[in-house]
């Protein structure tokens, strides 16, 4: 009895400490989107070498987009002759990092964990970039693009049409700073942004609720508190499990209050949102499985990289890392805190009315079911 009252009281915990961050998260990636023209990506992307690979994992790093949504972007970019390493460091930073997620983490995690991710991030495309340079002829013939481009999310937000997709957008007109700056970004953040994410949200949150009442105090008696174990393991549990960077979030910070090491809790948050079975059945078809093989390598070998130099950067500086999840008991409720729970609260019941959740469910369901794309290349196979 005494965990079924914890969990709900820790969700709201979670949700009461993220919701300011979460919310400044959603204004500074809608700015994003409206200020960030799309031409930019196909300029950026073309670029051949090590070079467009740095200037596309740059470009991945604030954008608001969760590894099913990148999928249609970055296959039209590959149609358009984007070259592969700078699809591979695209593809990598785009999902595990964005605007919002960075945010999200300093309001669950503190300041040393929203700096590292966005960092480790672009450290993982560059593994990626340059394996593809090494191992990939740079004149390759891609294969036929034969599968559904939106099949991978079974109905969230991302659009199948790259047209339309999530970051197809060009520069403000000249229509004031209102109408042609803030009321889109806004518009995109708080709503189609917020649809795409609302669900896992819930679900990350309510999954840090029950981790936080139901794990012991100290990961440490379990093995996993610190070294290279719980690495492979938030690995081994990161790259099958579908978290977009903001559900993420919760879990990792609740299994680092209970001991867990920042590196090895940067190693979830990095292999989650980067890899999904299903968004892979559908890059696959576009880029050919020695691309996904290095992208799957380059995001385990990047993590793991990234985790162990967190560790022991932690550990040569003497930092001691205070989560504000495991001191928010020791502090009284702040008005504004109180007051972006509320605004946050009412955005779910929109989004849930919008039909954001149902999407959210069917998405869930379809990665337990073959998509088309597997199937087509189970029976070409």
């Amino acid at each position: 009895m005494d965990i079924l009252q914890a969990i709900p009281i820790e969700t709201a915990r979670m949700l009461y400490l993220a919701a300011p961050f979460l919310l400044l998260g959603l204004a500074m990636a809608g700015l994003v989107h409206v200020l960030m023209p799309s031409t930019w990506i196909e300029r950026w992307m073309g670029k051949p070498g090590i070079k467009g690979a740095a200037m596309a994992a740059g470009l991945g790093v604030p954008l608001p987009v969760c590894s099913c949504g990148v999928v249609p972007l970055a296959v039209e970019m590959r149609r358009k002759k984007a070259s592969d390493p700078a699809s591979m460091a695209f593809l990598i930073t785009t999902p595990e990092s964005g605007a919002d997620s960075v945010l999200f983490t300093w309001g669950l995690m503190g300041p040393v964990m929203a700096i590292a991710r966005p960092i480790s991030a672009f450290v993982t495309a560059m593994i990626g970039a340059v394996t593809a340079i090494l191992r990939l002829p740079a004149d390759r013939e891609i294969p036929a693009a034969e599968a559904e481009v939106a099949s991978c999310c079974g109905g969230c937000g991302s659009s199948a049409d790259p047209a339309s997709s999530e970051i197809e957008t060009d520069a403000p007109t000249k229509k004031g700073i209102w109408n042609g700056t803030l009321r889109p970004a806004l518009g995109y953040g708080f709503g189609e942004l917020f649809d795409d994410i609302a669900f896992w949200l819930v679900i990350g949150l309510v999954f840090g609720g029950v981790l936080t009442a139901i794990l012991p105090g100290d990961l440490s008696a379990l093995g996993l508190g610190s070294g290279f174990l719980p690495m492979l393991v938030m690995l081994a549990v990161g790259i099958p499990l579908y978290m977009c960077a903001s559900a993420s979030t919760p879990v990792a910070a609740a299994l680092m209050a209970k001991g867990l090491s920042p590196g090895a809790a940067l190693v979830f948050l990095l292999a989650g949102p980067a890899t999904n079975a299903a968004s892979l059945v559908v890059l696959t078809r576009t880029f050919g499985r020695k691309f996904i093989q290095i992208y799957l390598f380059s995001v385990a070998a990047g993590a793991l990289i990234c985790g162990i130099a967190l560790d022991a950067l932690i550990a040569r500086l003497g930092w001691n890392l205070v989560l504000p999840i495991s001191h928010a008991h020791d502090h009284g409720l702040s008005p504004i805190g109180l007051a972006t729970s509320v605004v946050l609260v009412i955005l779910l019941i929109l989004s849930a009315r919008r039909g954001a959740f149902a999407s959210g469910w069917r998405e869930l369901m379809s990665s337990f079911r073959p998509s088309k794309a597997a199937e087509h290349g189970a029976h070409s196979h």
